[in-house]
């Protein structure tokens, strides 16, 4: 478990995603979760790093996607606790609804999604919308940054201006960039959403996927559309 800032984590057992644990008013939030095959090594490592999994008390999900939200079902199992998304993206993660794919590389990932990172849909997911403020994470904001997913979701801390961004920007191999088109559903939606996050004046940036930014990240952003 890596530490990006105070009160912030990023876990280092959910492989090629990223996951976040956030410190609260009282235990923690888990910010996404991984696929739904690093439970066990997400689980092991939130019990080696001073945290317990009985410290856990909320899940905020960036977006449906299985990397991201494939976790949720089997970390419920283990520790009962309240999931949150926005309502945009909560029938995909009930499997109340199922979008169609954008193309062959879309149709790919749901296939290897479906034999090898199987996950079971929640019963209950509540919602969590852009100008809401968590209620064991009242320094955080909810930003809404559609176009991945049609309720894709960001949490901004203003004060230290850290941002996670969930997939609506990426930094792969060490070069930030909009989500790929191939897997994103709106891609010029999520192109008016990463300039608005432009404009926050970030400071630390943690993506989906790819190293934290610990600073200076505004200019990474702003580069973008540059």
């Amino acid at each position: 478990m890596r530490r990006v800032a105070k009160g912030l984590y990023a876990l280092e057992s959910t492989g090629f995603v990223n996951a976040y644990i956030i410190e609260g008013v009282r235990g923690f939030t888990l910010v996404d979760t991984g696929h739904a095959r690093c439970v066990d090594a997400v689980t092991r490592e939130i019990e080696s790093s001073g945290f317990g999994l009985h410290e856990l008390e909320q899940i905020v999900l960036t977006h449906w996607h299985f990397d991201h939200a494939g976790g949720a079902a089997g970390l419920m199992r283990r520790r009962r606790v309240k999931v949150l998304a926005h309502p945009d993206d909560i029938p995909f993660i009930k499997g109340k609804a199922r979008p169609r794919p954008r193309g062959l590389a879309d149709r790919a990932s749901r296939l290897a999604q479906r034999w090898w990172f199987a996950s079971a849909p929640l019963e209950t997911v509540l919602p969590a919308k852009g100008g809401d403020h968590l209620r064991l994470l009242p320094n955080w904001q909810v930003l809404d940054t559609p176009g991945h997913t049609p309720g894709s979701i960001s949490l901004f801390q203003p004060t230290q201006r850290v941002l996670l961004c969930g997939d609506a920007l990426s930094n792969r191999g060490g070069k930030l960039r909009l989500p790929p088109a191939a897997f994103t559903q709106d891609p010029a939606l999520g192109r008016q959403s990463a300039k608005r996050l432009a404009q926050l004046g970030v400071e630390t940036l943690c993506c989906g996927h790819g190293p934290a930014i610990p600073s200076g990240a505004c200019l990474a952003i702003d580069g973008l559309f540059r």
